[in-house]
C-alpha cells in the first residue's frame, strides 16, 4: 500500500509539473495568431462582419507608414509603425493578447484617422515585430507604454496625444493609468473590450480546457507570480484609474462573453476624469464593437472630443 501511494503521490506531482509548465508557456510565452485574412472567417466570431474587417484591413495595410524603435526598461526592443497623415495630434493605438496588430486595430484605426489622428500602430512586447521573453497582461506593457509616450512627446513635442487600446491592449492602458498626470500631452483615452481582471477574462476564454480549467488557472496565476511578477487575479483597474483624470470614452461589444460588458462599465465607474461616456454597440462580440459600430462610434467620438474643447475635427465624409 505505501509503495501504491507513493507510485501515485509521484505521478500526481509529475502530472501537476506538466500542468505548470504547460500553462506558463500557454498563457505567457509568444504566440501570434495567424493574420485574419488567412482564415476562412465565416467559421469564426467575425462572420457577420468579415467583408467590413477584410476591408478595414486592407486599407489600413495600403498604407505607407515609418517603421520605429525604441527600447524598454528591461532591454527589449519595441516596435512600431508610424502613420503620418500631417495632422498635430496622434493616437497610440494598442492590439490585444496574442494578436498581430492589424487583426485588432482596424476598424478603429480607420475611425481615429478619420477624426484627424495620426496614427502610431505599436506591436506590444513579444508580439509580431516586437522583442520581449513573455506576455504580461499589462505588468511591463505599461512600462512600454509611458516609453511611446515619451517617445512622441521628445519627437513632437507641441502634439496632442490619444491612446486607443482594445482587450489586453486597454487594460494596459487602465493600468498606467495612474501615470498619465505625468504627461499632460495625453488628451483622450479610447477604451475598447477591456477586462477588470487578466485571471476572470483567461476563465472565459478557456472553456475547451474544460474540467482542468481551474487548474490551468491556478498554475497560469502561481507561474505568472513566482516567474514574472505578474498577480492575474489581484491586478484590478481601479486604483490604477481612479488616480486618472483624462477625458475617457469607453466602448464594448453587448454579446462579448469572454470580456463582459460589466467590465467597462466598472472601469467607467471607476475613472476619476470628470468627462467620460459609455457606448455599448449591440450585437458585437469581443474585440468587434468599433467594427460593428464604426459610423455610429465616430459620429460619437466626434461629439465627445468637441465637448472636451477639441473643436478641430472634421470628418472626411463630412468635407466638400
Amino acid at each position: 500500500m505505501t509503495v501504491f501511494l507513493i507510485i501515485v503521490g509521484g505521478l500526481a506531482v509529475l502530472f501537476f509539473l506538466f500542468v505548470l509548465v504547460n500553462s506558463f508557456a500557454g498563457c505567457y510565452l509568444r504566440r501570434d495568431g495567424p493574420p485574419l485574412e488567412k482564415l476562412d472567417l465565416s467559421k469564426t466570431h467575425y462572420a457577420k462582419y468579415k467583408d467590413d474587417l477584410l476591408k478595414a484591413i486592407t486599407e489600413v495595410k495600403s498604407l505607407p507608414y515609418e517603421p520605429v524603435r525604441i527600447t524598454a526598461k528591461d532591454g527589449a526592443v519595441l516596435a512600431a509603425r508610424y502613420f503620418d497623415f500631417g495632422n498635430k495630434k496622434t493616437v497610440i493605438a494598442l492590439h490585444g493578447y496574442r494578436a498581430i496588430p492589424y487583426n485588432n486595430i482596424h476598424a478603429g484605426f480607420l475611425g481615429m484617422k478619420d477624426l484627424g489622428y495620426n496614427v502610431l500602430l505599436v506591436s506590444q512586447r513579444c508580439h509580431f515585430e516586437s522583442g520581449g521573453h513573455a506576455i504580461t497582461f499589462g505588468v511591463k506593457e505599461k512600462d512600454d507604454l509611458i516609453r511611446w509616450i515619451e517617445y512622441l512627446e521628445n519627437r513632437f513635442p507641441e502634439n496632442e496625444i490619444a491612446l486607443y487600446g482594445i482587450s489586453m491592449g486597454c487594460a494596459t492602458i487602465c493600468l498606467a493609468a495612474d501615470k498619465l498626470k505625468e504627461h499632460p500631452a495625453v488628451k483622450l483615452l479610447v477604451l475598447e473590450s477591456g477586462y477588470r481582471v487578466a485571471y476572470e477574462a483567461m476563465l472565459a476564454g478557456g472553456k475547451s480546457f474544460g474540467v482542468l480549467k481551474y487548474l490551468i488557472g491556478f498554475c497560469c496565476r502561481l507561474s505568472g507570480r513566482t516567474l514574472l511578477h505578474v498577480k492575474l487575479k489581484e491586478d484590478v483597474m481601479d486604483e490604477k484609474l481612479s488616480q486618472c483624470t483624462v477625458p475617457a470614452f469607453f466602448i464594448h461589444g453587448s454579446e462579448d462573453a469572454n470580456v463582459t460588458p460589466d467590465n467597462s462599465y466598472k472601469n467607467f465607474d471607476a475613472i476619476a476624469s470628470a468627462k467620460k461616456e459609455l457606448f455599448i454597440a449591440e450585437g458585437a462580440g469581443h474585440a468587434e464593437a468599433f467594427l460593428a459600430e464604426r459610423p455610429e462610434i465616430t459620429k460619437r467620438l466626434k461629439a465627445f472630443l468637441e465637448s472636451i474643447g477639441d473643436n478641430s475635427i472634421k470628418l472626411r465624409k463630412e468635407e466638400g
